[in-house]
């Protein structure tokens, strides 16, 4: 591998990966204990050492849990498997604790290792081997813009033409937009929703962790010439770069398809901070404290391996089916759930594309002493649109003023994924995505013709989405990712939460979500 690779003349999509953590809390690293390769003995898995009131402490490296005593069947004090931890090593602590000793420990409550520490168990809690990034890779991405805006004041007086000074009085303007082809409901499951379409769509984004403190985004660049699919992981990593987005909140999340063109999604963040790093490996993370504006500067995070990722290349439009219940007023629509037309959908109009929209305007909340917003609130309610623009084919009776006692409907949106085209029958493929946009309202209808062009219609429904326990009302999703595990539990969005014994812990498919990890595990 070389060390001195010729500086860049460009970068391109081929060469950058964009990632997400699941809050900005700082604890972007979890512990997993070395499986298999070492007699289960005192000598290879018992770390001895002082607590603050100088007890004695005994961790398990083997099975990643406190122990009562120095004995490998002694019983369980805490078990710190899924522990987060702030970084690598010592340095990044503050207070006296003696040099070299493993993060893990440092959250197991030791402030110091005794005098003569079983070397083949200390090797066994080496950061490399046993801390794990909580940072996820957002797959088929397309696009990514960001960029910083300082809203500055003048400080002028009497006496003086120009200004003394340019303030800062608010905290920084960071946008980032993005987009991605959806697949399998993985990407939505990442940003915070729930995809188990049983709840809410936002209703996970509603947590207070998330709502308070937002996401980080990570975008990678690998060398000129590389993708950074793999070949993140074959140069050394002072080649590559990362920038950093802290303390990102949603602010609008959208659905389009078209006939001709992919199913496509696009996302757009607002951040407070933005900063920039050589190399990925135990770097700073971006995100600050709202209350003082400092970094996190005793938490860190090192990139997973860029991955292509599961589940299908791409979704089609011709495996889209949408049910609009018949709900326009004067044209004829496609009204059923089985792919394909049906004799009954004879004359009716042919849907070309459509647009579902979730705005999620948010308010900066500040206060004396802040140099930040201490929180940035969702505007509720949260309205969202869904639009669509058919062929008109036929007509049916209706009068408008009969609409105005606003009858609700149910639509959904079906993607199913994709089947080759020899097949005799129709896709009989699962569903890959499915949108429930239920209850929703016809706000207008809008005809358009022309000479030389087809005649078309343009609907435009809004629905409302209310708290997480609102079960009719609003937008449901349910992805194919989110299968349930071996509980019988679904995947939630990932999770930083404290358990029973007051550890830190990271929950890859939520709290309340599976707690089936082994699929999880594997992928290391």
């Amino acid at each position: 591998m070389s060390t001195n690779l010729p500086a860049r003349n460009r970068v391109i999509y081929q060469s950058e990966a964009l990632f997400i953590s699941p809050d900005c809390t700082g604890h972007h690293l979890y512990y997993l204990p070395v499986t298999g390769g070492a007699t289960q003995s005192v000598a290879n898995c018992i770390v001895q050492g002082k607590d603050a009131s100088n007890t004695d402490v005994f961790f398990d490296a083997c099975s990643g849990v406190t122990r009562a005593s120095a004995n490998i069947s002694a019983s369980v004090v805490n078990d710190f498997k899924y522990a987060t931890v702030r970084c690598s090593g010592v340095e990044m602590y503050t207070g006296s604790l003696q040099a070299g000793m493993p993060s893990i420990l440092v959250e197991a409550g030791f402030t110091g290792l005794s005098d003569s520490p079983n070397a083949n168990a200390v090797a066994r809690l080496n950061p490399k081997t046993t801390l794990y990034p909580a940072i996820e890779q957002l797959k088929r991405v397309q696009s990514a813009n960001y960029s910083f805006t300082i809203n500055r004041q003048d400080v002028n007086q009497f006496g003086h033409l120009g200004r003394l000074d340019a303030v800062a009085l608010e905290s920084p303007t960071v946008n980032l937009d993005y987009s991605y082809y959806l697949t399998d409901g993985e990407n939505e499951r990442l940003l915070g929703f729930t995809t188990e379409g049983q709840h809410q769509m936002l209703s996970g984004i509603m947590t207070r962790t998330q709502n308070d403190f937002g996401n980080n985004y990570f975008i990678l660049t690998v060398p000129e010439g590389r993708d950074a699919v793999l070949g993140d992981k074959q140069v050394d990593d002072e080649n590559n770069t990362v920038i950093g987005i802290g303390n990102s909140y949603l602010t609008d999340y959208s659905v389009e398809a078209s006939v001709g063109s992919f199913p496509t999604v696009s996302v757009t963040v607002e951040g407070m901070n933005i900063k920039s790093d050589v190399g990925t490996d135990w770097k700073i993370q971006p995100s600050i404290d709202p209350v003082d504006g400092t970094l996190n500067c005793t938490h860190c995070f090192y990139l997973p391996p860029s991955a292509t990722g599961d589940g299908e290349s791409v979704l089609k439009p011709g495996d889209i089916t949408i049910d609009l219940q018949d709900a326009a007023l004067i044209s004829k629509q496609i009204s059923g759930l089985t792919h394909g037309y049906g004799p009954e959908d004879k004359g009716s109009a042919h849907i070309q594309s459509f647009t579902l929209s979730t705005p999620m305007g948010r308010t900066d909340l500040q206060r004396l002493g802040n140099p930040y917003a201490y929180a940035k609130e969702i505007d509720y309610p949260v309205t969202c649109t869904l639009t669509v623009n058919a062929l008109v084919a036929d007509l049916k009776d209706g009068n408008l003023l009969e609409r105005l006692c606003a009858d609700k409907y149910d639509l959904t949106i079906t993607m199913q994924n994709p089947q080759c085209p020899v097949k005799c029958d129709a896709n009989s493929q699962p569903q890959a995505v499915v949108f429930k946009f239920n209850q929703a309202v016809l706000d207008s209808e809008s005809f358009s013709s022309a000479i030389g062009d087809n005649k078309t219609v343009d609907l435009t429904f809004t629905t409302q989405i209310g708290g997480p326990e609102e079960r009719r009302e609003g937008v449901f999703l349910s992805g194919i990712e989110n299968e349930k595990g071996s509980d019988g539990k679904y995947r939630y969005p990932p999770q930083i939460e404290t358990d029973d014994s007051g550890t830190l812990k990271f929950y890859p498919y939520g709290v309340e979500g599976t707690r089936d990890y082994s699929e999880w595990r594997d992928q290391y």
